[in-house]
C-alpha cells in the first residue's frame, strides 16, 4: 500500500520537479512513512444523514421572525445545506476542524474571494451559536473559526466630474431620472425596483422605502432629482404603477439586471468604469459626509443598523485628509 502511494505521488510530481529532486522526495517519503500504516478509504455511497433538516428549518424560521430578508434566508439555506450534506454527520458530531477543512476546500474548488468565504463563515457561526444557545449541541464548533483576512481596498465613489459626464451621456429622460434618483436617495437597487409611483411625495420630496427585513424608512429627493423624475413620469403613456419601467411595450417594471444593464451602458458611453447602482449609494454617502452631515444621519438614510456598516460604504477623501493635516499641524 505504501509503495503504491509513493508511486502515485512521484507520478504527480515528475512534471513539476527535477529527476534528482524526485529521487530525494522518494527517499524522504519512504523514511517518513515507516512509522505509519496506510489504509485505503472506503468510497462506497453511504446513506445521507438527514437529521440536520429539522434543526435547519427551526433556525430559518427563527431568522425569518427576526426580520431577515428572503435573499438572506436563501443564502443561509444554501450554504448550510451544502456544508451539512458534504460533511454528512449528525449536528452534534461536527467539529471545528471539519468546518475549517470544508471552508478551505470550498475556496479551492470555487475560487471565491476571502470576503465571500468570510460571509460563509459568519453563516456557520450564526447557525452553530444558535444550536449551542438552545442546547441542541454541547459545544459550538464554529467559535474557534477566526475571521478570514481580507484585503481592504478603497472603493472609490464617483467624482463630481464623472457624475456630470454620466448626466450628459443620458439620452432618455428615464435614464437621467434613474441616475439622479439613485444619487439623491442612496437606495439599494433591490429597494428601487419595488417602488411605485404612489411612494413618491413630490410636495415634501420624500420617498418611503422598505429595506432589508421589511424595515420602513424615509429618504429624500433633491430639487434636481424631483425635476427629472416628474418629467419622466409625466411623459409616460403606460398605466404601470411601477416607478421605473422599460421604454418599450409592454412597459414592464425594471429588474435589478435591467437597471444594472442601463447604468453599465451609460458608463461605457461616458468612458467610466464600474458604473453600477451601489456606486451611487456610496457616492451619496461619501459626499454627504464630506459636506458635514453627521455619520448617524447618513446611517439613517442608508438604512443601516450599525455605524460600522456605514463606515464601509463611506470613504475618506485623501485630499481632505491632506488639507486637514496642513490646517491643524502647520506651525
Amino acid at each position: 500500500m505504501k509503495d503504491e502511494f509513493i508511486t502515485k505521488v512521484m507520478t504527480q510530481m515528475m512534471s513539476v520537479i527535477s529527476a534528482e529532486q524526485c529521487n530525494e522526495l522518494k527517499i524522504i517519503l519512504h523514511m517518513m512513512l515507516q512509522e505509519y500504516e496506510l489504509t485505503e478509504r472506503c468510497t462506497e455511497v453511504m446513506d445521507m444523514d438527514k437529521s440536520y433538516i429539522h434543526y435547519l428549518q427551526l433556525f430559518l424560521v427563527r431568522k425569518k421572525t427576526e426580520g431577515k430578508s428572503e435573499k438572506t434566508l436563501k443564502q443561509y439555506k444554501l450554504h448550510l445545506t451544502s456544508m451539512l450534506q458534504y460533511l454528512n454527520l449528525p449536528i452534534d458530531k461536527i467539529t471545528e476542524n471539519e468546518l475549517f477543512l470544508y471552508l478551505a476546500k470550498y475556496k479551492k474548488d470555487r475560487k471565491v474571494s476571502n470576503v465571500y468565504l468570510d460571509n460563509i463563515r459568519l453563516v456557520f457561526s450564526s447557525f452553530f451559536t444558535w444550536l449551542n444557545d438552545k442546547g441542541y449541541i454541547s459545544k459550538n464548533p464554529a467559535c474557534g473559526l477566526e475571521p478570514i483576512k481580507t484585503e481592504k481596498r478603497i472603493k472609490k465613489p464617483l467624482s463630481d466630474e464623472e457624475l456630470e459626464r454620466l448626466r450628459r451621456t443620458c439620452e432618455q429622460e428615464r435614464d437621467l431620472a434613474l441616475l439622479e434618483f439613485l444619487y439623491s436617495t442612496g437606495v439599494r437597487v433591490s429597494e428601487l425596483i419595488a417602488l411605485n409611483r404612489q411612494d413618491i411625495d413630490f410636495f415634501d420630496k420624500n420617498v418611503v422605502v422598505y429595506g432589508k427585513g421589511g424595515k420602513e424608512r424615509e429618504t429624500y429627493l433633491t430639487a434636481t432629482s424631483c425635476l427629472h423624475l416628474k418629467a419622466y413620469l409625466n411623459g409616460r403613456s403606460d398605466d404601470n404603477e411601477a416607478l421605473f419601467v422599460s421604454t418599450k411595450k409592454p412597459y414592464k417594471r425594471l429588474t435589478v439586471a435591467g437597471i444594472e444593464r442601463i447604468l453599465k451602458k451609460i458608463g461605457n458611453t461616458a468612458g467610466i468604469e464600474k458604473v453600477h447602482p451601489h456606486r451611487f449609494r456610496r457616492t451619496m454617502a461619501t459626499n454627504a459626509l464630506k459636506k458635514g452631515m453627521p455619520l448617524e444621519e447618513v446611517r439613517e438614510l442608508l438604512g443601516h443598523t450599525k455605524l460600522d456598516t456605514t463606515m464601509i460604504y463611506c470613504t475618506v477623501s485623501r485630499d481632505n485628509v491632506k488639507h486637514s493635516h496642513q490646517k491643524f499641524m502647520s506651525a
